[in-house]
């Protein structure tokens, strides 16, 4: 099941906001992927594989793909959320692609192609297409923004979160 990327990021901003402790995504590449990212830069706590009621990896593989569910804890110091904000940055009627060089402009805080500089503390979650020429075989996969860039590596700018 595919959920569209704008869907997944005001929900995360949205359930972010509320403090609350967890929400369960529609399982597709672009919510393990962009939670990835996050979890990496330690925006949020824990990512789990489950069911729409609670997470549970055992039972994840036996449910038929639209019940599958992503499950994500949020972080949260003195009261407050760690993750302030998630922006979507492409969005499906206009799209954001950026070449290396200008993904390397971007994460240095310059403003290319009308997508501002990254702030301080700031990710991007970059979606960086399967290339057969370059041996990147499969589907699209979805890295944070200095992983593409010292990858050698472009590709749509998805989202920024902060």
């Amino acid at each position: 099941m595919n959920a569209p990327p704008h869907k997944l990021i005001s929900h995360l901003n949205n359930v972010s906001r509320n403090l609350r402790g967890q929400t369960a995504l529609p399982y597709s590449r672009a919510s393990l992927g962009v939670a990835g990212a996050l979890l990496r830069h330690g925006l949020i706590s824990n990512v789990t594989l489950g069911t729409p009621t609670h997470p549970n990896p055992t039972e994840f593989h036996q449910l038929s793909p639209p019940a599958q569910r992503v499950w994500v804890n949020f972080k949260h110091r003195n009261g407050l959320p760690v993750m302030r904000r998630i922006k979507l940055v492409s969005k499906s009627s206009i799209r954001k692609f950026v070449s290396r060089e200008e993904l390397g402009r971007i994460l240095l805080g310059k403003e290319t192609r009308n997508i501002h500089g990254a702030g301080t503390g700031e990710v991007f979650v970059v979606k960086v297409p399967a290339d057969r020429s370059l041996n990147r075989k499969g589907a699209d996969i979805y890295m944070e923004g200095w992983e593409a860039y010292r990858a050698g590596l472009g590709g749509e700018v998805i989202c920024r979160a902060s």
